[in-house]
């Protein structure tokens, strides 16, 4: 039996890079799958592409910052799939803007995807969890929740607000037996930044090495290594975890 046999997953962000590795390791774990995304075509395909694999998914096209894209996009997923046991709040964004040159109008964008989407998921999720006698949220923020970088405020802040969200999550739930942790990526190589690596005109392996340099190991990570580390939190395993931020960095925090 697999890690996850028997619950319900519902996946922010789940049509590409670390939500989509997400999802097809739930499923391979016997999780029942419902995915929540904006690219309606490549959310589909990663729902139909699962459920040739055996295991049960949906996709509902979903945006996360309005509170009632949210509510039906977990609503829907008990619906179809009859419980709720994991909400993994991945979908995001990224500004490249100094705080010098960020508008109101893109401070009010990324809050609502990479803050106010995840509460809002929570809020819709917890319920159906207590039903259920207890759940799993896994948040995932970054490495840039401690590590600052070049021009991009307003990404870095609504991570950091991320593990603060964790904290205060599990802390008001943990009597209800709802866990609350957060993974912190760092450089996670993804089809985003091969798209990246053609814009700067750089060969493939080169943009991916120096993608890679600011860490201990020397590489960046894959969607699945950060997939693997989610996969505990929600399950069993992690029974006695909550409240956690895990750094899936390849030590760069630590630098």
């Amino acid at each position: 039996m697999g890690r996850l046999s028997g619950k319900v997953a519902a996946i922010t962000g789940g049509a590409s890079g670390i939500g989509e590795a997400t999802a097809r390791l739930f499923a391979e774990e016997g999780a029942q799958i419902a995915l929540a995304d904006l690219d309606v075509d490549r959310g589909r395909t990663v729902a139909d592409e699962i459920r040739a694999t055996g295991a049960r998914a949906f996709f509902v096209e979903t945006h996360t910052e309005r509170e009632a894209d949210a509510i039906g996009f977990i609503r829907r997923a008990r619906e179809e799939l009859g419980r709720l046991d994991v909400l993994v709040n991945n979908a995001g964004m990224r500004l490249y803007q100094s705080v010098v040159d960020a508008s109101e109008a893109s401070w009010d964008a990324i809050l609502g995807v990479n803050l106010k989407g995840y509460a809002f998921c929570a809020k819709a999720a917890i319920p159906e969890m207590r039903t259920s006698g207890g759940g799993s949220i896994v948040n995932v923020a970054s490495v840039r929740a401690v590590v600052a970088g070049g021009n991009t405020v307003q990404y870095d802040t609504t991570k950091a607000a991320v593990t603060g969200l964790t904290r205060a999550l599990a802390f008001e739930h943990a009597p209800e037996g709802i866990r609350v942790n957060a993974v912190c990526p760092g450089p996670i190589f993804t089809r985003f930044h091969e798209r990246r690596s053609t814009a700067a005109g750089k060969p493939f392996e080169e943009f991916k090495a120096e993608f890679g340099r600011g860490t201990m190991l020397k590489r960046p990570g894959t969607p699945r290594e950060v997939a693997a580390c989610i996969l505990f939190l929600a399950s069993d395993e992690a029974s006695y975890v909550t409240a956690t931020c895990l750094f899936v960095d390849g030590g760069q925090s630590a630098m």
